[in-house]
């Protein structure tokens, strides 16, 4: 998954909040320095990302994207399951999608001293760039998908990962519907424990 999915994903704990969102990036080199909460943050984004990368239906999305993306295929599949979250947001959360990002640019910017400051640069850019809704609409898609793909170290199809999504958008909005209905479920029972 990726940011918006992290976001909506964390409890109302802002330590909890920017380990959930910064733990693909934060290092054991700083770990150290880290509160308790932003811990526990990174262990939910792990178990978010572990559960996801084990789920039946993400699979069968990856399936369904590897012939036009190959190695890159994940990484797509993460973005583009940003991308039907913004398309089912009222769904899955009764606030606006702007409110709902607005409220966690907020309690991102307040907290940024939880995070190490090498990667303040970064965090600042996330809400300049409204990275949360770089995935709302098909034109940011195109935009978010333009950048990975210069990012990436190899030759890739990563622009033109909505073609695929076009063909067969029905069941893969069908399969992350089910999963995410499984997540929030998997995390509910987390929150219980």
């Amino acid at each position: 998954m990726n940011y918006l999915a992290h976001a909506l994903l964390s409890p109302d704990d802002p330590s909890i909040l920017m380990g959930n969102l910064w733990g693909d990036i934060l290092k054991p080199r700083d770990y150290p320095l880290l509160t308790s909460g932003v811990h526990k943050g990174i262990l939910r984004h792990r178990m978010i990302d572990a559960f996801t990368d084990q789920h039946e239906y993400v699979s069968q999305i990856i399936k369904l994207l590897r012939p036009y993306q190959g190695k890159y295929t994940p990484v797509v599949a993460d973005v583009l399951m940003d991308y039907m979250l913004c398309k089912y947001w009222n769904t899955f959360y009764p606030k606006s999608l702007e409110k709902f990002c607005n409220a966690k640019y907020q309690v991102v910017l307040k907290n940024i001293k939880l995070i190490p400051d090498r990667l303040h640069p970064r965090i600042d850019r996330m809400v300049s760039h409204r990275w949360l809704e770089s995935c709302k609409d098909r034109n940011r898609m195109e935009q978010t998908f333009l950048m990975l793909s210069k990012r990436a170290s190899f030759e890739n199809n990563i622009p033109e990962a909505m073609l695929p999504y076009n063909l067969h958008e029905k069941e893969m909005d069908r399969l992350f519907l089910h999963f995410f209905e499984d997540l929030k479920t998997y995390i509910n029972l987390q929150n219980a424990s």
